[in-house]
């Protein structure tokens, strides 16, 4: 079996995985408002993806599911009440996006991009407590206070770290897949105005 340190480094090696797509589709965004050629980037990259959104998002967060299992269930680090919020979130996403890349079931897009929303923000806390322990009050147990540091790789990379890189990875396939959705419904309303014509 993989020790700690193995996995670790291969939760943070996902994690930065999942770190440059962001930044970059973010970039992409940002940038297409100035630029043709990165418009022309980011339309690419809307198709190398399209009809595998929902599939991708899925297998990051089926990942963080089964990543955060394994740290609290085989490493044995106990996880704190904020770490729990976020499994709340996690754990039916990761589910509901198996389900939904299977049916390709694309309406789910909207209640996922609330729950991946909500995830980020109590990950982003929890992350900040990390650096501020000051600042948890009496919302998290001393047994398990939740500024507690397990780890960090590379210096910055947490598990509250990974469970943001996961909420914002899926985000940004759901709103991948509504543009996706959007040039496709786009395209069946100029055939059907051309067919009119």
């Amino acid at each position: 079996m993989l020790d700690l340190e193995t996995m670790k480094l291969f939760f943070a090696m996902l994690t930065l995985v999942t770190n440059v797509v962001v930044v970059a589709y973010v970039l992409l965004v940002v940038a297409a408002v100035w630029s043709k050629q990165a418009g022309q980037l980011k339309r690419r990259f809307h198709e190398l993806i399209d009809g595998y959104e929902l599939l991708l998002a899925a297998v990051v967060a089926g990942t963080a599911t089964l990543g955060s299992l394994y740290l609290s269930e085989i490493a044995h680090l106990p996880p704190c009440r904020l770490c729990w919020f976020q499994r709340l979130i996690m754990y039916p996403t990761a589910v509901a996006l198996a389900i939904a890349a299977w049916k390709r079931f694309v309406q789910v897009r909207i209640p996922i991009m609330i729950e991946v929303i909500v995830g980020a923000g109590v990950a982003f806390w929890h992350y900040l407590l990390q650096y501020n322990p000051s600042w948890q009050g009496t919302s998290c147990s001393l047994e398990v206070p939740c500024g507690q540091v397990w780890f960090r790789v590379f210096g910055f990379i947490s598990i509250p770290y990974m469970a943001l890189s996961a909420f914002l990875f899926v985000l940004v396939m759901m709103i991948a897949l509504g543009v996706n959705q959007a040039d496709v419904s786009r395209h069946e309303q100029e055939e059907v105005a051309a067919h009119r014509g």
